[in-house]
């Protein structure tokens, strides 16, 4: 049977196609990423973006179930993260009008689109619950890491449930289970205010110069094809044009520094991005102390959370893509989607 789980973000709509047996077991899966800022087209493109990748993804087959989850309501694309849900909500049952859909929300519960829109703050940014609740079936106690393009999700996930403080996005980053730092699409000043130029501090630009995704490609912790968000100023994602947009973070250019000085530049970043998620780690582990484990998620798992775990003291470090693959670990929302909807656990 095939299953489909959607991961519909603000800048990322992502797609898992599971295939199982007749016992429920899975077989195989296929995944598509495509890059989407909604708030750059019109509303009309939303579903027509699915039907492309759900014909892409499943050829001639129809899924028995579709599971979605959400990011996208937060885009200014909308007023109200109740009218981005309603909207998100009806886009997928334009591309699937006859499909059983499922909506999972906060308590990593599977609604149907009546209830989901009845309680659109249930379902509103609720990709983490799937995730933990897929991690959970492996691992009962633990921490999910899950380190994306965007955004770092740091989940403590106790007797294989989410166990989370916070469930909204506002209280999830008081809480320090989300952090808004990411492998690619972070602006500079979100991360440093100062960097290290010609032995003394110099104070970057609050301009959107250059992104997280340059400092990683710089330090080849990314290759160009794993750039896949546009560039801040849409030239090539090579490593003499991330070189150059770097050093127009502090209103340089690659004239005035050398190479090596870029070099340090980034180095400096990156131990800020770190920084950044060693505290929210520390600050959740303070309210789970009796957690040993770790299970480390989506693109930036191993530069950046692992990292971050291993420098916190952690030393059992688990990377997803050992359990279910490199692409389900790095699209691990999608793929828990499509789990969800497979199992004979539907909803709570």
């Amino acid at each position: 049977m095939l299953f489909l789980g959607w991961d519909i973000g603000g800048a990322n709509t992502k797609a898992v196609a599971l295939y199982t047996n007749p016992k429920g077991e899975v077989e195989n899966y296929e995944s598509l990423s495509v890059f989407f800022p909604v708030w750059q087209h019109s509303l009309s493109e939303l579903p027509q973006l699915l039907a492309q990748m759900r014909d892409e993804l499943c050829k001639d087959r129809k899924p028995y179930s579709v599971g979605v989850t959400m990011t996208a309501e937060l885009s200014d694309a909308y007023q109200t993260k109740r009218e981005g849900v309603n909207h998100v909500l009806e886009s997928v049952e334009q591309a699937f009008p006859e499909t059983n859909v499922w909506v999972v929300d906060v308590e990593a519960n599977l609604l149907n689109p009546v209830e989901a829109r009845r309680n659109p703050l249930r379902v509103a940014a609720a990709n983490w619950a799937a995730s933990a609740w897929m991690v959970g079936r492996h691992i009962k106690d633990c921490f999910l890491i899950d380190v994306g393009s965007t955004t770092t999700d740091i989940i403590p996930v106790v007797d294989g449930k989410p166990f989370t403080v916070g469930k909204t996005d506002t209280e999830r980053l008081i809480s320090g289970e989300l952090v808004y730092t990411g492998a690619l699409r972070t602006v500079i000043p979100a991360i440093v205010s100062r960097v290290p130029v010609w032995g003394r501090e110099c104070r970057v630009s609050s301009e959107k110069f250059a992104l997280s995704a340059d400092v990683h490609l710089i330090l080849s912790n990314i290759s160009e094809e794993e750039y896949s968000c546009e560039t801040a100023d849409g030239r090539s994602k090579t490593v003499e044009h991330s070189l150059a947009r770097l050093a127009r973070v502090i209103c340089a250019d690659t004239n005035m520094l050398r190479r090596e000085e870029i070099y340090e530049i980034a180095k400096h970043i990156y131990q800020c991005q770190l920084d950044q998620i060693k505290e929210a780690i520390l600050q959740v582990a303070s309210g789970n102390p009796t957690i040993s484990r770790v299970v480390v998620a989506g693109m930036g798992r191993n530069f950046l959370a692992r990292r971050a775990a291993e420098a916190v003291g952690f030393k059992e470090i688990i990377d997803l893509g050992q359990i279910i693959g490199d692409k389900g670990a790095t699209m691990s929302t999608a793929y828990a989607m499509a789990l969800m909807v497979a199992s004979p656990y539907k909803k709570h």
